[in-house]
C-alpha cells in the first residue's frame, strides 16, 4: 500500500478512528494497530508477513534470554545468522551468483550456476536493521529486553515507518507501546502539516522534478555537458524531496496516531562536506552504521590513518551495497568514502584542520563550500542513478563529449520548482518543524494549506510513482 494512493487515505482514516476509539485500553489499542501494520504490509504481497513475523520472534527470544544465558555470543550470532541470512538471501543471492559465475568465466571456466526468481520482500532492509539494532542493544547491556510480545511486533512493524524508515532505536521507541495514548490536538496538527507537507513535497515536487530526470537518464547522449550536469543536480533534488517526504508523511501520521518518529534529515542540501552531508542525511541510517559497526571497526586500529581511512571506505562499500545489489551503488559509496580523505588526514593536519574549519565557519567560503560539496555529489550521481555501470559510464561520455550550453525547455520549465524549493528549504533548515507556519496569521495558513492541495490535485500522481527507496 502506498502513502500516494487513495486506498491508503481510506486505510488510515479507518485506522485512526478504530486506535482513538479504543485508547483507554492499552492491550486492545496494541493488537488493533499490530492488526493495521500487517495490513498495510500485507497490501503488497501477504507471504512476506511471514519473513517480518521471523524476524521479529527470533529477536524477541534472543533478547529474553541473552541477559541470563551463558552463550550470549552464540545468541547473538543466531540473530546475525538469521537477520543478514534473510537479507542477504532476498537481497544479494542472485547479485553474488552472477558475480561469481563472470569471475569464473573471466578464468575460462564454464559457470552452470543458475539465478532464481526472487522477489524483493518491500521494506526488508529497514524492519532487519531496526528488529537487529534491538538485540545489539540487549547484548551490550544498553536496553532491558521487551516483556509484552505484542509490543514488540508493533516496534518491528509500526506501519508509518514500515517500509522507507526512519530505522527506530529500541531505547526510544519501544516505550511508546507501553504507554496510554492521549490524543493532543496540538500534536495532531503538526502532524498533519508534516501530513500534507510531505505528500506536497512528494507528488508535486519529487514526481514532476522525476519525470524529466528520466527523460535525460534515458539517452544521456542526446544531451550536452550542461543538461547532464543539470539533470543529476534536480536527481538530487528528486532524491531528497522523495525520500524526505515518506520520513514526513511518517512522522505526520506517527503524530496524529500519538506516536514520535527520529528527525531522518537536517537539509543535507546544504552541507559544506561530504562527512557533514552523510550526518544530516538519512540520519537514522548512518548512525546505525556508525554505532554498530564502524566504532567497532575503525577502533581496531586507533592510531594508523590508513586504517582508518580503510575503515571509512569499508564504511561506505557495505552503505552503497546496503542500497541495492548492483556494482553501481557500490561505486557510489566507494566514491563518498573517498571523498572522507581530507577530513581524516586533517585528524593529524593542523594546517588542513585549520583551512577544513575555515570553509566550514567563513561566512562567504561556506558558500562556496556547499556549491562545491553539491558538485562532488553531482560527479557520483549517475553511479547512483544509473542501472548498469556501462549506463553511468555513458553518461559521463556524453558529459565530456558533447560540449553544450543547451538545455530543453522541457528541463528549465522544473527549475524554477526546485529552486524555490531549496530556496524555502535554507529559510527553514534552522526549524525543528520543516513546515513551521504556526507564526503565519490564520487566513495565510488556512491559503497556504488550500493551495497545496490544489497543488496536489491538480499536479500530483496518485499512486504512479513509488517513493524511491521502496527499492531498497
Amino acid at each position: 500500500m502506498k502513502f500516494n494512493s487513495v486506498e491508503f487515505l481510506v486505510f488510515f482514516v479507518i485506522a485512526f478512528l478504530l486506535l482513538w476509539r479504543t485508547s483507554k485500553s492499552l492491550k486492545i489499542n496494541n493488537i488493533i494497530l499490530l492488526v493495521a501494520s500487517y495490513v498495510f504490509y500485507g497490501w503488497w504481497d501477504y507471504r512476506f508477513l511471514f519473513l517480518m513475523f521471523i524476524s521479529s520472534v527470533v529477536d524477541f527470544a534472543v533478547g529474553h534470554y541473552l541477559p541470563t544465558s551463558k552463550h550470549k555470543k552464540l545468541l547473538m550470532g543466531f540473530s546475525l545468522a538469521v537477520n543478514l541470512g534473510l537479507l542477504g538471501f532476498f537481497k544479494y543471492f542472485n547479485f553474488f551468483i552472477e558475480s561469481t559465475s563472470a569471475f569464473l568465466e573471466n578464468f575460462g571456466f564454464n559457470s552452470n550456476m543458475q539465478v532464481l526468481n526472487i522477489i524483493l520482500p518491500v521494506g526488508i532492509s529497514f524492519y532487519t536493521f531496526q528488529t537487529l539494532s534491538y538485540s545489539l542493544d540487549v547484548y551490550k547491556g544498553k536496553i532491558k529486553p521487551e516483556k509484552n510480545f505484542i509490543s514488540f511486533l508493533n516496534y518491528v512493524s509500526f506501519f508509518p515507518q514500515l517500509v522507507a524508515g526512519p530505522i527506530e532505536r529500541a531505547a526510544t521507541f519501544l516505550p511508546q507501546f507501553r504507554k496510554e495514548r492521549v490524543f493532543d490536538y496540538h500534536q495532531a496538527i503538526l502532524g498533519m502539516r508534516l501530513f500534507l507537507y510531505g505528500f506536497f513535497k512528494k507528488m508535486v515536487i519529487a514526481d514532476n522534478i522525476a519525470l524529466r530526470v528520466d527523460t535525460i537518464y534515458a539517452n544521456p547522449e542526446e544531451h550536452g555537458s550542461l543538461a547532464l550536469f543539470v539533470g543529476t543536480s534536480l536527481f538530487f533534488v528528486q532524491l531528497y524531496t522523495d525520500f524526505s517526504a515518506y520520513t514526513d508523511i511518517a512522522r505526520g501520521i506517527a503524530k496524529i496516531l500519538g506516536f514520535e518518529l527520529m528527525r531522518n534529515f537536517k537539509t543535507p542540501l546544504f552541507s559544506r562536506s561530504i562527512p557533514e552531508f552523510w550526518a544530516r542525511w538519512h540520519i537514522s541510517l548512518t548512525t546505525w552504521f556508525r554505532d554498530y559497526f564502524f566504532i567497532w571497526f575503525a577502533g581496531i586500529n586507533k592510531i594508523s590513518t590508513l586504517w582508518r581511512i580503510f575503515a571509512t571506505v569499508t564504511l561506505f562499500f557495505i552503505i552503497g551495497l546496503w542500497h541495492g545489489a548492483n556494482y553501481t551503488f557500490v561505486i557510489f559509496g566507494i566514491l563518498n568514502g573517498l571523498y572522507f580523505i581530507p577530513r581524516i588526514l586533517a585528524r593529524k593536519n593542523k594546517k588542513l584542520r585549520d583551512f577544513l574549519s575555515f570553509l566550514n565557519n567563513h561566512k562567504v567560503a561556506s558558500k562556496f563550500a556547499m556549491v562545491f560539496t553539491f558538485c562532488l555529489l553531482v560527479v557520483s550521481g549517475p553511479f547512483f542513478r544509473s542501472p548498469t555501470i556501462e549506463n553511468a559510464m555513458l553518461y559521463y561520455q556524453s558529459f565530456f563529449a558533447n560540449a553544450s550550453f543547451y538545455v530543453n525547455e522541457y528541463i528549465l520549465e522544473i527549475v524554477p520548482l526546485a529552486a524555490g524549493f531549496l530556496i524555502y528549504e535554507w529559510h527553514m533548515q534552522h526549524k525543528s518543524h520543516p513546515f513551521d507556519v504556526s507564526s503565519f496569521p490564520i487566513y495565510v495558513r488556512r491559503t497556504l494549506y488550500v493551495c497545496m492541495i490544489l497543488g496536489i490535485l491538480v499536479y500530483g500522481y496518485f499512486g504512479k510513482d513509488p517513493f524511491y527507496y521502496f527499492q531498497f
